[in-house]
């Protein structure tokens, strides 16, 4: 059975680290799904590296960052929920997308302070790779 039914809700998911096209977790929850969306987004929030993967905390600025928006179902998101530790580590948030007027979940820290590196061009590479698309 097809993982996109048509009996279940759809939603816009707005990825910016290990689940982007061609990322490791990108083949186990979104393929073979395409982005409707591929670009940098002006949002309230900083991308921190940990080394393996990124976080995205709130800051009172709007901030460029590279995401990669997807229409998924009911059963994806509770999927993609479990893989990112909802609510202990990420929560999912709904943002506005100003750039293509859409309301999209994002995965996100909230109440801590930033931790690891910051990403000050808003992009999350491959670890040693300049590969980002």
């Amino acid at each position: 059975m097809s993982e996109n039914t048509s009996d279940e809700g759809k939603h816009l998911l707005a990825v910016y680290g290990t689940l982007k096209e061609n990322f490791p977790n990108y083949f186990y929850y979104l393929n073979p799904l395409v982005p409707i969306f591929r670009g940098m987004v002006q949002i309230p929030y900083e991308m921190y590296s940990n080394g393996g993967f990124p976080l995205l905390f709130s800051s009172d600025k709007q901030n460029k960052i590279y995401v990669e928006i997807f229409e998924v179902t009911d059963r994806i998101i509770k999927k993609i929920d479990r893989l990112e530790g909802v609510p202990h580590l990420y929560s999912r948030a709904t943002i506005w997308i100003d750039e293509i007027s859409v309301n999209a979940f994002l995965y996100v820290i909230e109440n801590r302070e930033p931790t690891g590196e910051l990403i000050e061009d808003g992009i999350f590479k491959r670890k040693d790779d300049d590969q980002f698309i």
